[in-house]
């Protein structure tokens, strides 16, 4: 238990026992072992003035020499018929001072210490007398009694204490392993966002900070050894910030390569590079990926009643690592997986763009237009990568159009542009049965609908048409124009933002044709103009034809 807390017992001891006095009408001084008075007694009048006479202190002073000398000592009488009774107090096991509760009976109203003290006060002898009285009804028989009661009631109240301070360290502990649990249990369900890495560091470190009393904790992923999920995020902070980022990363990139992996917490006094604020204590738990360091959590200038940094503390960040250390290795898998499952899909249509050289690429750039537009609306990550991936596969029917049909140069007469009409409902039903791409179909299915209800293959009307075929439609028409094609060029970009803004309201979603037109579109050119370095054709004369 710490200084502090001890002296805070002690505090609501003394208070309490004073209280009850008080209460039993019986005035109490508080001493320590010297004798010096800490506490006055409180009685005001003649009766406060008699009792805080200097005459009577130092009775009171030749009583607590007497105790000091007593194992249990006992009442004292300070002159006939006045008695003062002790109960000692004691710090770490030793005795630090009394309580001093004052007796007096009848007897002592009446004999020459009783005036000497009203004399040497001074007050008047017989208005104190009678002041006195309704303090007067202790006898020697009496004293003894109320000594054993005042020595159970300081008993009792040292227990009760002692009680309280048990139920408080237990709620305490109750409360720290309820935290530790909520934080493990936010932490693994929040493992399943692993296409976020960034913001699951930061929920684990904002938590580590709420829950613990570290004035700042940080996790850091210095740029060393080989890349995962979190190598470009590289400090998350919670609380105080001590420097800047950049001298953090250092420190940390230091650390691991002195240290390296740790099976423990280091607790370190200094740490390089972090200046003097950051704490008397700076726990350092390394976080790891495939027995190697990638990241480092931190966390010092600890504060509350315990600035010392205890298990509890050390146990949490260990925790908190594991968890981030998991996180890292699961991320990097689902990361290598969705690659592998973007580049088949980006292989097989780009297999079906190959039918057609002028459009190469097509399907990417879609998917490319169509995640940043639903961006741009205000759609989290997650589900704009879902719209990504309905614009790498959004015209897989094409596989089943002739290939002349697609390739022709010239118009199209009815018969091509029905079979041409056909690639939506056929690209649905390649897809259909594969559960991965339940949610992406409506894209597939109805980015040839139209605003005003002229598109197909449904005929479907302004929100009728779901909001990922929508978007899929704009990106789908913009590439159309911006590429070249077997029976014109590529048109000029202010020309294809013009016809995307007068085609708003009958072809497009207005809302989404203009949100459209603030798009920065020069990662677009780049992979047109690397699309069309793979496949360079000269562009023949303009003839008119339906767009892709």
């Amino acid at each position: 238990m710490s200084d502090e807390t001890l002296q805070e017992r002690q505090l609501t001891i003394e208070s309490r026992l004073r209280e009850r006095c008080g209460a039993l009408g019986v005035p109490s001084w508080q001493v320590d072992c010297s004798g010096l008075v800490v506490d006055e007694p409180r009685e005001t009048g003649l009766v406060g003035l008699f009792l805080r006479s200097q005459l009577l202190t130092e009775h009171v002073i030749r009583a607590v020499r007497s105790w000091n000398e007593q194992a249990e000592p006992k009442p004292f009488e300070v002159f006939p018929g006045c008695w003062v009774a002790p109960m000692p107090l004691t710090r770490r096991r030793k005795r630090s001072g009394y309580i001093v509760a004052f007796l007096l009976g009848p007897v002592g109203l009446h004999g020459e210490a009783f005036d000497g003290v009203c004399v040497a006060t001074p007050v008047d002898v017989s208005a104190a007398r009678n002041a006195m009285s309704a303090l007067a009804h202790w006898d020697s028989a009496t004293v003894s009694v109320a000594a054993r009661s005042l020595s159970m009631m300081h008993a009792d109240l040292s227990l009760a204490a002692d009680q309280e301070r048990t139920i408080a360290g237990f709620t305490l502990h109750l409360t720290g392993a309820y935290e530790t649990v909520e934080l493990l249990y936010d932490l693994g369900r929040s493992m399943s966002t692993l296409q976020q890495p960034a913001r699951f560091a930061t929920l684990t470190i904002e938590r580590l900070h709420r829950i613990t009393d570290f004035g700042w904790v940080a996790a850091v992923f210095p740029p060393v050894g080989a890349e995962h999920p979190l190598s470009t995020t590289r400090v998350v902070w919670s609380g105080r910030r001590l420097c800047e980022d950049a001298a953090l990363v250092a420190s940390a990139e230091g650390f691991l390569r002195r240290v390296g992996v740790t099976a423990n917490p280091v607790i370190a006094g200094f740490v390089d590079g972090l200046p003097s604020e950051s704490g008397p204590q700076v726990v350092l738990q390394p976080v790891t990926r495939k027995g190697q360091p990638v990241g480092l959590l931190m966390a010092g200038s600890k504060g509350g009643d315990d600035p010392q940094v205890s298990s509890y503390d050390t146990r949490l960040l260990e925790s908190a690592a594991g968890y981030l250390s998991a996180f890292v290795d699961n991320a990097a898998l689902y990361a290598e997986q969705h690659a592998t499952f973007i580049g088949t899909l980006r292989a097989m249509t780009a297999a079906i763009d190959a039918k057609d050289r002028y459009t190469c690429g097509h399907s990417e750039r879609v998917a490319y237009l169509a995640r940043e537009l639903a961006l741009a609306t205000g759609m989290e990550e997650a589900h704009a990568e879902r719209v990504h991936i309905a614009g790498i596969v959004h015209d897989v029917g094409k596989i089943g159009v002739p290939e002349a049909v697609l390739t022709k140069a010239g118009r199209l007469d009815d018969t091509e542009f029905g079979l041409i009409k056909l690639h939506p409902e056929i690209g649905h039903n390649i897809l259909r049965d594969i559960p991965l791409f339940q949610d992406v179909l409506p894209g597939v299915m109805y980015h040839h609908e139209r605003w005003d209800g002229k598109g197909y293959p449904s005929r479907l009307a302004g929100e009728e048409i779901p909001l990922i075929a929508r978007i899929i439609g704009i990106a789908d028409t913009f590439d159309a124009m911006s590429s070249t094609r077997a029976y014109r060029p590529a048109m000029p970009r202010d020309h294809t933002l013009s016809e995307i803004r007068k085609c708003a309201g009958s072809q497009f979603d207005p809302a989404l044709a203009e949100k459209f037109l603030t798009l920065d579109f020069s990662e677009y050119d780049r992979l047109l103009s690397e699309h069309s370095a793979l496949s360079p054709v000269a562009a023949p004369a303009p003839t008119p034809k339906l767009a892709a």
